[in-house]
């Protein structure tokens, strides 16, 4: 049994290696009959290989594109992977699936992926319940009737929605769409989702690009008129605000006493001020003052509310 074995595994390597292989070399070779040597590529074809035979090369090849080496990859196409699967999980533990499979066809083993660690944000259970069936409404043109309780709502609204496209942003999955109640676009959470059915009813899309709406945006909050916002940051953390580009708008200059003066267009206040409050004490706003006023503002009931004893 251990011959016969190692003579498919001969065939195989001779397939591989683009070496002419035909009844007459094999059976020199091998010292088996014509028969036997049917018999072999017979049991490698069984065995899902894809052997052909050549009548052109008078020889048995695999087929075209097929190969039993393993490709090798770049460091850029590693990391290109790596990162895919990274935002793949979100889509739900099918598609992550998927990609372990992938995996196993690229990597010669699976310790080729373990020296690059990305953290993945895991999926809520209700964004992954909906996501499939928002993305088929949205390839269907379909209106959606759901219930939605808004992050900071009391209560649950029942509404209808046109769904435009999906995103993801620090780790929640969004819809864009017609928010009917207020007859205007708007974005949805996935995990605010209650329940959802998909409508008999279409709409007629709008025609806006993704890209560049979210191209304004400042996290996941996308409406509000652009403003330009003037930002300062003293320069311990100069190395840290440096560290990454925050937006497409960003621009900055060291200002005389060694701070980082920042710039970005974005739409509305809400997003970009989330992100301002993680560099408290470090970051001062200059402009606008509607900003300014607000930043004030929460920095002070923040101080009077941590003085409370209670």
């Amino acid at each position: 049994m251990s011959y016969k074995f190692d003579s498919l595994a001969i065939i195989l390597n001779k397939l591989d290696g683009k070496e002419t292989v035909n009844v007459s070399s094999l059976s020199d070779e091998l010292e088996v009959s014509a028969r036997t040597v049917h018999r072999y590529i017979g049991t490698l074809q069984v065995a899902g290989f894809p052997i052909e035979y050549d009548k052109t090369k008078n020889s048995y090849i695999f087929s075209e594109g097929y190969t039993l080496k393993k490709p090798t990859l770049t460091l850029e196409e590693t990391l290109s992977f790596a990162l895919a699967k990274k935002l793949l999980v979100n889509f739900g533990p099918g598609m992550g699936k998927s990609l372990s499979n992938i995996e196993g066809k690229l990597m010669t083993k699976k310790e080729d992926f373990n020296h690059i660690v990305l953290s993945a944000n895991p999926m809520s259970e209700a964004s992954e319940k909906y996501l499939s069936l928002i993305n088929q409404a949205i390839l269907n043109y379909q209106r959606i009737r759901l219930d939605y309780k808004a992050l900071y709502a009391d209560k649950e609204t029942a509404l209808n929605f046109d769904p435009y496209y999906l995103f993801f942003r620090e780790g929640f999955w969004y819809a864009r769409g017609y928010y009917h109640p207020e007859k205007a676009v708007r974005t949805l959470a996935l995990d605010r989702i209650i329940s959802l059915r998909i409508l008999n009813e279409h709409f007629v899309p709008n025609g806006i690009a993704p890209e560049d709406e979210l191209a304004a945006a400042f996290g996941a909050f996308i409406d509000g008129e652009p403003t330009e916002i003037v930002l300062r940051f003293d320069k311990l953390c100069k190395p840290l605000v440096l560290r990454r580009k925050w937006h497409i708008s960003q621009k900055e200059k060291e200002l005389e006493d060694g701070s980082i003066e920042m710039r970005f267009t974005v739409n509305g206040l809400t997003g970009i001020k989330k992100w301002i409050y993680q560099w408290i004490p470090h970051v001062k706003v200059i402009a606008p003052d509607e900003l300014k006023e607000a930043f004030v503002t929460d920095l002070t009931n923040s101080l009077e509310w941590n003085k409370d004893k209670g």
